[in-house]
């Protein structure tokens, strides 16, 4: 064998070649480290800035909510925060319905619109420099409804004592576009509960005193519910407003386009959906239900499938997730029970039943005729006719009644008038209207003379119904009042009232709400003699929108 001899100098040189190479390695390795590292703060950013955003976005809702309660409690403050979550409220209005012209501050007598625009923050923000989710801005604009002065308190588009049915496609609208309230004093309200095909439609918010509510088949209630007794959604209903109730239920793809509260459970089934924010006692999801914002349960959680989503956070004293459902916004346990939550807005009074009897004393500057045969329409337009001023027609000893039921025949009021009768038959193709454009009010009451505040129908076959293609024309409107029951049906359209003992629509009736109210009485308040007028308050909301950019 040959022996190599290394020299000092061949060392040297091989150790330094040796160090190029681990030097070399090293700064690949260093590079690809960074790399790594920069990918994954990237990928942290990116999931943090997601999270702060729905954290970001919730906040700002809830900010919304917190002005519209202060809107409806009048309390409002043009500017404000919320701690939890973080959120600053600016409120600016309009006294233009139309254009973009906004002044900062509450609502003044002259308002048109209110905006509302609400910056919510993230309560974690984005990591890694990545802050595009921290905070997010959200705008609402509402309608303003403004105070009425110098006439008795007209009251409710719809009072009923007792209860109240809604069915087939009828329909309650505003003539003015303001936002009625229906009023039920005592017992349930259902609205198309037999499942058939069906569009009833509520544009009013509906105030239940001592009862609940049941809605199914379509049928769509567009203002806010509130009610003393469990409310109970199925078929495809919705509520385009708020619910407030001890508990609900909500089942086969109902719909809330609002918030819900409930001092006992919240139930969502079937595809149940709530668009706004949750506050219950308890809350259970089953199968596909869905909440859009945050959700607050005093007592337990309960979620059963992996379809139910809650978008935003979760608030319970204990959770059972054995879906698991998705919850976007994250979940914050407190064992010891994290208390009721935000207040829902406080519902309005129904007053107790106005008792309306025959007073004249009521009536200052209306002439009187008297009527005890005929009583039909053609009876009642010769009696108006004779009037040179507003007049009554007392008509409470005809026999049967007083029956505005004519094919092809007018009632033209030249006047205000008032009938007085024991009950009203209501139908066929009559109208009522007035010869030119002045506005001109039709009173068809049957008298309470029993001063019990409580309805007091005489005799059962007293019941007033308003059916077949009856029309009650512009620029008239109409008040029908009874103790005993009314039923507006088949194709009838009533502009103005309707307070009765029972109160119902059916088939594709339409009350076109108009205030009229009865002198001598404050409908609003359930007194009389009545005085003053409506308040201001917030109307229905016109838009909603981002303004993130």
């Amino acid at each position: 064998m040959f022996l190599i001899r290394r020299t000092p100098l061949t060392l040297v040189v091989e150790r330094g070649s040796s160090m190029l190479a681990v030097i070399g390695l090293m700064a690949v390795a260093g590079v690809a480290t960074l790399a790594i590292a920069g990918s994954t703060m990237n990928s942290l950013g990116v999931s943090s800035a997601t999270r702060a955003g729905v954290q970001a976005q919730s906040a700002a809702e809830a900010g919304i909510d917190a002005a519209l309660l202060k809107l409806t409690t009048a309390t409002c403050a043009a500017g404000f925060s919320t701690s939890d979550p973080v959120a600053a409220v600016k409120i600016s209005q309009s006294t233009s319905a139309t254009n973009n012209t906004w002044t900062d501050g509450c609502p003044i007598p002259s308002s048109l619109r209110v905006k509302i625009v609400a910056t919510g923050e993230a309560g974690d923000t984005g990591v890694g420099g990545n802050t595009t989710g921290d905070q997010r801005i959200v705008e609402g604009i509402y309608a303003y409804v403004p105070a009425s002065t110098g006439a008795p308190g007209t009251g409710s588009a719809l009072y009923s004592h007792n209860f109240g049915t809604f069915a087939g496609s009828s329909q309650l609208n505003s003539v003015d576009g303001s936002e009625p309230v229906v009023q039920v004093r005592h017992d349930n309200v259902t609205c198309d509960i037999t499942n058939k095909a069906s569009s009833a439609i509520l544009n009013a918010d509906l105030v239940i005193a001592d009862g609940g509510l049941e809605v199914g088949a379509s049928c769509q209630v567009v203002g806010d519910v509130w009610a003393t007794k469990p409310v109970y959604l199925h078929a495809s209903a919705q509520v385009h407003g708020n619910v407030v109730a001890p508990s609900v239920r909500f089942i086969e793809s109902s719909i809330i386009h609002g918030s819900v509260w409930t001092t006992g459970a919240t139930v969502l089934e079937t595809s149940a959906w709530i668009k706004g924010s949750v506050t219950a006692g308890s809350l259970s999801m089953i199968n596909s239900a869905k909440i859009d914002q945050n959700a607050w349960s005093a007592g337990a959680t309960t979620i059963g499938h992996t379809t139910n989503v809650i978008t935003g956070h979760l608030t319970t004293k204990s959770l059972t997730n054995s879906g698991p459902g998705v919850i976007t916004g994250g979940t914050t346990l407190v064992p010891s029970g994290p208390g009721v939550g935000s207040p829902p807005a406080v519902a309005p009074v129904v007053p107790d039943w106005v008792d309306v009897g025959y007073d004249l004393t009521d009536w200052p500057g209306f002439q009187v005729a008297t009527m005890n045969h005929g009583c039909k329409l053609a009876d009642i337009q010769a009696a108006a006719n004779l009037f040179t001023g507003p007049g009554i027609i007392d008509a409470r000893e005809c026999p049967q009644g007083v029956f505005l039921k004519e094919n092809t025949v007018h009632l033209s009021l030249p006047h205000d008038l008032a009938i007085f009768a024991s009950r009203f038959e209501i139908g066929l193709d009559a109208q009522i209207d007035a010869p030119g454009t002045a506005a001109r009010k039709l009173w068809l009451i049957t008298p309470d003379e029993t001063a019990d505040a409580l309805p007091t129908c005489k005799n059962a076959s007293g019941n007033s119904d308003i059916k077949q293609s009856f029309i009650v024309q512009a620029p008239v409107t109409a008040m029908l009042y009874t103790p005993c029951s009314i039923d507006l049906s088949f194709s009838a359209q009533w502009r103005g009232q309707l307070y009765g003992g029972t109160v119902g629509t059916a088939g594709s009736a339409k009350l076109h709400y108009a205030p009229v109210g009865i002198p001598g009485t404050d409908l609003s308040t359930g007194t009389t003699p009545g005085s003053g007028g409506a308040a201001a308050k917030l109307g229905a909301r016109i838009s909603i929108r981002d303004l993130n950019g």
